[in-house]
């Protein structure tokens, strides 16, 4: 049987020899350096957002690429440690509200997902096959008047050492490149 863990980045730029965490983690680590802080929420989450910050205007976003030409992202631990008094601190509950992307190709079902790496059809074809913003799709499941759910998806990263196991990632950009890229519809496809 294969074990997957799944999780969100809070940063696509890591240094060379840098490892992810997870946010739940970060979350963790920065409660034990600062016993006496508030975590951002009595239930706590394991996708939380950050925010897009331009001026005066935030917008809360997942990961930086969600975020406007112009505008910076902010994660949601720099939010909680140097925007705590600003109004995009509000972003860090957020994470279920925020649009996220849709694939557009009849192969892909329409899928929910933040990054087009995650859509089997953009592999096929060299014409659009992504909306990264259609309003329709947010990490948290909905149903449609038919009983359909839909749910975000991210492709697995599958070291070739252990086929059986992986990783969920936000984007392929993230999976070493002596990995396998597995979109989630081939992965449903595999599994069907």
């Amino acid at each position: 049987e294969a074990t997957v863990d799944c999780r969100l980045c809070d940063s696509l730029d890591l240094p060379e020899n840098g490892y992810l965490t997870s946010m739940l983690h970060s979350l963790q680590m920065q409660q034990r350096l600062q016993p006496h802080s508030k975590l951002p929420s009595q239930g706590l989450k394991l996708a939380v957002a950050g925010a897009c910050m331009s001026e005066d205007k935030y917008w809360c976003a997942l990961e930086k690429t969600q975020c406007p030409s112009g505008s910076g992202f902010i994660s949601a631990i720099m939010l909680l440690t140097q925007f705590k008094e600003s109004p995009a601190i509000n972003c860090i509950g957020q994470a279920n509200t925020v649009s996220m992307g849709q694939c557009t190709l009849p192969s892909d079902n329409g899928l929910c997902t933040g990054h087009k790496s995650n859509c089997q059809g953009c592999f096929e074809t060299l014409g659009t096959c992504f909306d990264p913003d259609n309003g329709a799709c947010t990490l948290k499941a909905t149903e449609d008047q038919h009983d359909r759910f839909s749910f975000a998806s991210f492709g697995l990263c599958v070291n070739p050492d252990d086929p059986k196991g992986g990783q969920c990632f936000w984007s392929k950009d993230e999976c070493p490149r002596t990995d396998a890229w597995v979109t989630p519809t081939r992965r449903l496809d595999e599994n069907s």
